[in-house]
């Protein structure tokens, strides 16, 4: 993680803002006697909390700091971060280091050719059930060519793949 590498400093600075923020926009509707917006937003940042909560069951501790600082780093883009996790018997096998860095290589071709003015959200999803894991990312109206060579690791395994207007990255393993 060269260039997105964040001092425990740096993303304490993030958090904190992000949080400052979520809780300044449900003050805000709540002042507005918006009551049902403040309960929506106040629901949906305790889910984005419960979300970013259980990467810690993915037990590859490079892999959650590289999704858990994802918009820090590549601020281009946002992110929308599902998780489904039944936490493992055994530790994993996969070396998250390098994950991490073909996502990185990934990312950094996709921010140069970002559209600044375009839905740039990007789906993840990250499904553990026993050994097995699957981390995707979705975005809508990737164009550009990506270079990347597939990489199958004895542990894990990438693929790229495009359907109607979806770009998809999925890394599964076991």
């Amino acid at each position: 993680m060269n260039k997105s590498e964040l001092t425990v400093r740096d993303a304490m600075k993030f958090a904190r803002h992000d949080f400052l923020n979520e809780l300044q926009l449900i003050l805000m509707h709540m002042d507005l006697n918006n009551v049902p917006e403040a309960r929506r937003k106040l629901l949906e940042a305790t889910e984005h909390m419960r979300n970013d909560s259980q990467l810690s069951g993915l037990d590859m501790p490079v892999l959650e700091t590289w999704l858990l600082t994802f918009d820090w780093n590549y601020s281009a883009f946002t992110k929308e971060l599902e998780t489904t996790i039944v936490p493992s018997t055994s530790a994993r096998k996969a070396d998250d280091q390098v994950i991490v860095e073909v996502l990185d290589g990934i990312f950094q071709q996709l921010v140069n050719g970002a559209d600044p003015y375009a839905d740039n959200r990007v789906n993840i999803t990250v499904v553990i059930t026993g050994d097995e894991w699957e981390v995707s990312l979705s975005l809508p109206g990737q164009t550009a060519p990506i270079v990347w060579n597939d990489v199958y690791e004895k542990e894990w395994a990438a693929e790229l793949s495009r359907d109607n207007e979806y770009w998809t990255f999925t890394i599964r393993g076991h």
